[in-house]
């Protein structure tokens, strides 16, 4: 039986390794400008860009508990080789308790609602214009005017 199309070998990961395209091993230290130092499996260090996939906040925080467990790549078009892959160890468990955000603006959109949840306390905005919050005690505080507009207004 013919076939029209060419099996491709594809490499193995004795392969990669072997011809230099990727390194295992792991980030030591993170830095300001963009990079880190990786540490490969014989204790060579080496300065590797971090890319924006790749948070550097919590690279440099999960640096500061233990070494980070990475894959570093050497591609063939840049000089520098890229931090591609970092694996949380169980000792960064610590990290997965907060997210923050500091940014600008912070924009989410779903095609129906979006919503907010920490115990009981809720807020829902949906797509057909309604804004719910719940919770036991909500408080609205203004330093000039505090003001409550609607087509009609109920209090209790």
């Amino acid at each position: 039986m013919s076939s029209a199309y060419k099996l491709r070998t594809i490499p193995t990961t004795a392969d990669l390794q072997r011809d230099g395209r990727y390194l295992e091993g792991q980030v030591i230290a993170s830095q300001a400008n963009g990079k880190a130092t990786f540490r490969d499996e014989s204790g060579t260090c080496i300065d590797v860009r971090v890319p924006r996939s790749v948070d550097g906040r919590w690279l440099a925080a999960a640096v500061a508990i233990a070494p980070v467990p990475a894959i570093a790549l050497f591609l063939e078009s840049s000089r520098a080789p890229v931090l591609a892959y970092v694996f949380a160890a169980p000792e960064h468990e610590a990290l997965d308790d907060h997210f923050s955000v500091d940014a600008k603006t912070i924009e989410l959109a779903a095609s129906e609602s979006v919503h907010i949840r920490t115990g009981r306390s809720t807020v829902t905005v949906s797509a057909d214009g309604e804004i719910r919050v719940r919770g036991k005690n909500i408080t609205s505080r203004a330093s000039n005017l505090n003001r409550v507009r609607g087509g009609a207004v109920k209090i209790n």
